[in-house]
């Protein structure tokens, strides 16, 4: 990506609240991710999203979405050098799957966690917090479950969103390997399945790094996983990012864990 395509995204986020990054997996990875997204519903017999989860444990065409270089400079602009993946679900849309209510994320992690009385159901948006990118495995169209969203809604300060269509709701078409990155205060939600064919994703929310995550996945990972995404991958999976369980003279804050001499005492 050069810097005037980069500028392009970079505005377009702070303007409309998303952009589509086209390009980032190539066909045969985006058959792959498919075959795979088929394999793991089959064994847990859920096709729902909270059944296909923590993907980059699960196969290995899965630990593309935090190696792609273009998507992680978008991502480290907003949320800082130190952002944290937050989980990896699978989503399968059948035919005549139907459409999603219209949400902004953050109410079950985050600054949206816990609304206080006093936030008046309003919630932060000075700054972006959190960004959700969903990887298009299939070609989004407007008639096969493509994600639709409210451009610029992501500035409006109030927690609940007006009962959907909101004028100037668009669904996001975007062709099969494309990401779509959004901020997560950004409403927005699956519309119907209107096709014969099935639409596949895989959803990848990121946060900064003193967010709590969806997922513990500084816990989850598998070590071969973190061993593969190398010395970035201790930001990615949040190991950085936790806080001293040991006191401050016996942590390392780099690795995430006690330091060489106090190894004895980590946890996990």
């Amino acid at each position: 990506m050069n810097q005037q395509d980069f500028d392009a995204h970079v505005l377009r986020i702070k303007l409309e609240g998303y952009t589509v990054l086209s390009g980032q997996l190539t066909d045969k990875e985006c058959q792959e991710a498919k075959w795979q997204l088929e394999r793991l519903a089959d064994e847990t017999h859920d096709y729902s999203i909270g059944g296909i989860n923590n993907l980059f444990n699960k196969a290995r065409i899965f630990e593309r979405i935090y190696q792609l270089p273009d998507l992680l400079r978008v991502i480290r602009y907003f949320l800082g050098e130190d952002a944290v993946l937050s989980g990896a679900y699978g989503s399968i849309r059948r035919p005549g799957s139907s459409g999603g209510g219209l949400h902004s994320d953050g109410s079950q992690t985050g600054h949206n966690r816990a609304l206080a009385e006093a936030d008046n159901d309003q919630r932060i948006t000075s700054h972006v917090l959190g960004l959700n990118v969903i990887f298009c495995v299939s070609d989004f169209t407007k008639t096969n479950g493509a994600t639709y969203l409210v451009p610029g809604s992501f500035q409006y300060d109030s927690f609940r969103p007006p009962d959907a269509p909101v004028p100037g709701q668009r669904i996001v078409e975007a062709s099969c390997g494309s990401v779509l990155v959004f901020n997560f205060n950004t409403w927005h939600g699956p519309s119907e399945n209107q096709s014969q064919d099935t639409r596949y994703a895989v959803l990848s929310p990121w946060r900064r790094q003193w967010i709590r995550p969806e997922n513990e996945l500084s816990r989850l990972v598998a070590p071969d996983v973190l061993e593969r995404a190398g010395e970035n991958g201790k930001k990615i999976f949040g190991i950085s990012a936790l806080p001293p369980y040991l006191e401050g003279w016996q942590w390392d804050r780099a690795s995430g864990g006690p330091k060489p001499d106090w190894e004895h005492l980590r946890r996990f």
